[in-house]
């Protein structure tokens, strides 16, 4: 217990002695943070005061600037000197700020919902002025996209730090006029064309990236893209400054909040003050409930729209019909697709124009929108190109066969594959060009784009030889055309319709498919052109057909046999209308079997049409080689036949042939003597009668045959064989 106690007095013991340590010591640091007070004080005391604007050396230049530009609101803001362009902004802008809220507080006296005619020329004028004085910014660092909203933003933001320099500095501000500037190039060891704000980081430069052979000094490339930071850094303190001659204390916050580039919509100024402060209120990375509403409206009837006018579209691309009643109505078609897009490409530029125009958005979601909108204008603008080029094409192909006088469907195939590869190299480079100003949009620099634009080029210098050759051998194709869309062909082994000659390949439609060709590997090749052009400009296009039927291997037709065949061919050429100037003979080469050929022109556009001909033809014509075989035939008759028997035998087979109707008997000789029998070479001529009824002819010819021989008793031997046994 004696040592608790001991232990609770130590406690208590240090726990006073720290009482008195602070209570000691408070008052010295007291003092200590008062002797720090007043340190300051006497330092800001002992500081240069403020210098007001109206004893500044430039002050009467200034208001004689003033008065110029609010008399004659004419000319340029910038000078060929830092003194020229500095004042000349400073005096415009600050009567551009005046005017606007004299403009504004007019529609007190106006109650319409539109601004009436003074008050819309006195804005015009502002504005004149206001693009003077924005003139004078160098804004070749901001994305061109976005460009003039930030210089826009830039000129008032640069206005208020002004505002705050002259009216808050402690010294005196020497702004050299062009006798200055040269009389400080003479004392610099290295002349220069830039003069910076003291107490600033505001620089203006006759040095310009895009015109080296400028004089004229500007507000420089980083002071302008430095101008929001600058402004941050003042805003709080312009708002302390006592109002006073030059100084707009509500320009930039006017600026953001309302909508309108300088002037708000006079039916917004009319709404109640409460209302108003309500829609001004910031809301989402800086930006007004008012424009927030409004843009997501928009951005949303937008999206409605293109995807509405993008399902149209898409739909056009389906089940395209390749009827030959249709093929005409193509270019009708690429003008409905390109009537859908160019709503698009207008609603875009309309919605962009509305956003950054109209609801002014400023700051990072003017860019990242302008960007956005932006990428899809210049999207859907290069689509638009295509579209329009595909079918200007479509309609110059159509417009240029239907002058010809002329509705065959191969014609306006051809015509399209000469006229749509000019038509889509054009749009290509337009589609280029476009890309290339998108890129700049986006804030790249020429010189980055163009090097950028090397790598591909690169690429292809490398990897398209193939490419180019092809591309070469396309143009050949089409210049000295040894073959033309339509026509039906042999190219190597591959026989078809020649369906497309384009850039690159080829295309034919064979029995089995579409075959796509380089055109190197076509221009190298033999090509075996079927088709003929018509023997009157206009005719359909006709294609060259040719057969080769070979005749009984076993048994070679005479000559007898060969002249009925080509008789009975040729007559029957002459009666179908689809075959036009037939050729008809028979190859009698030595040492190579008898074939009949046959070679005419025929007139179709698709392989069903050719295999159904071809098939119909080598039908017949194989039935006509069956008849002559048949007519053509050798009566056999023994040993023990008389001589008058003999000589009954013409008269017998005339009798016959007589009563056979369609028939008629050419000859009945004994041409023969065989080993075994009496030949008679019996020959038959028929026609006007059809392949059955031929086939029925026969049969009875040979049961009549059959029973007056047997009538005559002339009797037909049965084969005989001898065998020899050794």
């Amino acid at each position: 217990m004696a040592g608790v106690r001991r232990g609770k007095r130590i406690v208590a013991f240090l726990a006073g002695l720290l009482s008195v340590c602070l209570l000691s010591g408070l008052p010295l640091w007291a003092g200590s943070q008062n002797r720090e007070h007043q340190l300051l004080d006497q330092r800001y005391a002992s500081a240069q005061p403020v210098i007001p604007l109206a004893q500044q050396p430039f002050h009467a230049e200034l208001e004689r600037r003033a008065d110029l530009w609010r008399h004659t609101p004419l000319g340029q803001v910038v000078g060929d000197s830092p003194q020229n362009t500095l004042l000349n902004f400073y005096a415009v802008m600050a009567d551009v700020g005046q005017l606007i809220e004299d403009v504004e507080a007019s529609h007190l006296n106006d109650r319409g919902l539109f601004w009436n005619r003074q008050a819309r020329a006195e804005m015009a004028e502002v504005e004149v002025l206001f693009d003077a004085a924005v003139a004078s910014l160098d804004g070749s660092l901001f994305p061109l996209g976005v460009r003039p909203y930030l210089k826009d933003e830039a000129a008032i933001q640069l206005k208020h730090v002004l505002d705050f320099i002259f009216n808050s500095s402690r010294q005196v501000i020497t702004i050299p006029d062009a006798g200055a500037m040269k009389e400080l190039n003479d004392e610099r060891s290295k002349d220069t064309e830039a003069w910076t704000l003291p107490g600033s980081s505001i620089v203006l430069t006759s040095q310009l990236a895009k015109d080296p052979g400028n004089s004229n000094f500007y507000f420089s490339a980083a002071t302008v893209a430095n101008a929001s930071a600058m402004y941050a850094q003042v805003s709080r303190q312009v708002e302390d400054l006592a109002d006073q001659a030059f100084f707009t204390r509500t320009f930039y916050a006017d600026f953001i909040h309302t909508p309108g580039r300088l002037f708000p919509p006079k039916w917004y100024l009319n709404l109640p003050a409460g209302l108003r402060a309500g829609l001004e209120t910031e809301v989402l990375f800086g930006q007004t409930l008012f424009r927030l509403v409004l843009s997501v409206l928009a951005i949303g009837l937008l999206l409605a729209l293109l995807g509405l006018l993008f399902r149209q579209l898409i739909r056009s691309f389906r089940n395209v019909s390749t009827d030959a009643a249709l093929v005409w109505m193509r270019d009708s078609l690429a003008w409905t697709r390109f009537g859908l897009v160019l709503p698009m490409v207008i609603a875009i530029k309309a919605a962009e124009l509305f956003v950054d125009d109209y609801l002014n958005y400023t700051g990072m979601p003017l860019v990242v929108l302008t960007v956005l909108f932006e990428v899809a204008y210049f999207s859907l603008f290069v689509l638009l190109v295509f579209l329009f080029f595909e079918a200007l094409g479509r309609s110059v192909s159509e417009g240029l066969v239907r002058l010809s006088g002329s509705e065959d469907v191969w014609r306006l195939s051809r015509t399209s594959n000469r006229v749509m590869p000019t038509c889509r190299i054009v749009s290509g480079v337009v589609a280029v060009a476009l890309i290339y100003k998108l890129l700049l949009q986006l804030g790249l620099s020429p010189t980055l784009v163009l090097a950028l634009s090397t790598v591909p080029g690169l690429a292809i210098g490398l990897g398209a030889s193939k490419l180019l050759s092809n591309l070469f051998a396309g143009l050949s194709l089409q210049t000295d055309r040894p073959l033309r869309v339509g026509e039906f062909c042999e190219i190597g082994d591959k026989r078809g319709f020649l369906t497309k000659i384009g850039l690159r390949s080829v295309e034919i439609e064979t029995v089995t498919g579409r075959i796509t060709i380089p055109n190197a590997v076509a221009e190298d090749c033999i090509v075996n052109n079927l088709s003929r052009h018509g023997p009157v400009p206009g005719a359909s296009q006709l294609q060259g057909l040719e057969l080769n039927l070979e005749l009984d291997a076993e048994s070679p037709f005479s000559p007898d046999q060969i002249a009925d065949l080509l008789a009975l061919a040729r007559r029957y050429a002459d009666e179908r209308t689809d075959l036009i100037n037939p050729c008809f003979t028979v190859e009698l080469e030595p040492g190579a079997p008898q074939r009949l050929r046959c070679i005419g022109l025929i007139h179709v556009v698709n392989w069903r049409d050719y295999i159904d001909l071809q098939e119909s033809l080598t039908l017949a014509l194989n039935q006509l080689i069956y008849r002559v075989d048949l007519s053509h035939f050798v009566l056999s008759v023994s040993y023990d036949t008389t001589d008058q028997q003999l000589a009954a035998i013409p008269a017998l087979v005339q009798g016959i042939i007589d009563r056979t109707p369609g028939f008629e008997l050419k000859a009945c000789r004994l041409l023969v003597i065989g080993e075994f029998s009496y030949d008679f070479k019996c020959h038959l001529f028929s026609e006007g009668l059809s392949f059955i009824q031929f086939k029925d002819s026969i049969d009875w010819i040979n049961r009549e045959l059959l029973r007056e021989l047997a009538v005559a008793e002339i009797v037909i031997p049965f084969p005989t064989a001898i065998e020899i046994k050794g």
